[in-house]
């Protein structure tokens, strides 16, 4: 039965309750019948009669009033959820629920099948560090999207070069568990991004390392084992001063040349002071170095 219904046919049960209950104690006792001993037995059946009816009435009553609560719609996990719940979802800011509450998030709907969630820095610097498992399920590609100075913002796809494909992307929060530690580690809480394993990049069978910008391959040779092989993304709330490591020099602007336009922008929130680091001889730079850049927005799917 449709909820309005029930609710209409409750209101009626509450009501011809009321006029039973007006009826039964409103009635006139025979004056031959008027002794004491009378009207003190009907008072008393009436008070059982009314005590018995008002508890109904509050039984009724609350049952309205649960019919009346509209249930409301289950907060998503993902972007990608949202996607798979309604396919027709535009790219913007959607409300996802999270390990540590509520969060605002950009959903890209449109790249490569759609489903990236964009985490804001605000997300990142909650005291509780946010999970990410259930944001971060297809570990072969994220995006990244430059905040160039002119006010574009393209994109570009990073995966594993082809000889590495087997080895799942890490992307965790606020820890570098298994890579190398960023050097910018104090400007924290971050987001990290590693590509390589140490324990891969210091095997000297592995001398060849990088990554691809939308299907375009930077290679390196490693050349001294040393194992970085990242991307960090830093929210820096206590502003903290960049290091002057390799200071004026930006070894990796060839990823960033790769990125492709799009019209639609993202809230300047989403984008990170950042980090990028490889080798032994495979670079590093930092965006405060950039001359064509201020930050990095990283999608993951």
């Amino acid at each position: 039965m449709h909820p309005a219904t029930k609710m209409g046919l409750l209101s009626i049960t509450v009501f011809v309750l009321f006029i039973s209950v007006g009826l039964s104690v409103g009635q006139d006792v025979p004056e031959e019948e008027c002794s004491c001993t009378a009207i003190q037995g009907r008072l008393e059946e009436e008070t059982v009669i009314r005590i018995t009816l008002q508890n109904k009435v509050d039984r009724l009553a609350k049952q309205i009033q649960a019919m009346s609560v509209v249930p409301t719609a289950k907060t998503p996990k993902s972007c990608k959820e949202i996607l798979e719940n309604d396919q027709e979802s535009e790219s913007g800011v959607y409300t996802i629920n999270t390990n540590i509450g509520n969060i605002k998030v950009y959903c890209e709907m449109q790249i490569d099948g759609g489903g990236f969630t964009f985490l804001p820095r605000s997300a990142i610097t909650s005291q509780k560090i946010l999970d990410i498992s259930s944001l971060f399920t297809d570990k072969t590609k994220v995006i990244l999207r430059v905040q160039e100075k002119n006010g574009s913002q393209p994109f570009t796809l990073v995966q594993q070069l082809a000889d590495y494909s087997y080895i799942p992307l890490g992307v965790l929060i606020n820890s570098h568990v298994g890579f190398k530690q960023p050097v910018n580690f104090a400007m924290g809480p971050y987001v990290y991004l590693g590509f390589l394993p140490a324990s891969v990049v210091s095997n000297p069978a592995n001398s060849k390392q990088g990554f691809t910008s939308n299907n375009q391959p930077f290679v390196f040779t490693n050349c001294d084992r040393n194992t970085n092989s990242y991307f960090s993304f830093f929210s820096n709330p206590n502003k903290v001063a960049p290091s002057r490591y390799a200071a004026n020099v930006d070894h990796h602007v060839h990823w960033r040349n790769t990125g492709k336009p799009l019209s639609r922008l993202m809230p300047s929130d989403y984008f990170f002071f950042t980090e990028s680091h490889f080798g032994g001889c495979g670079g590093y730079s930092s965006s405060n170095q950039w001359t064509d850049a201020t930050g990095t927005a990283i999608g993951i799917q």
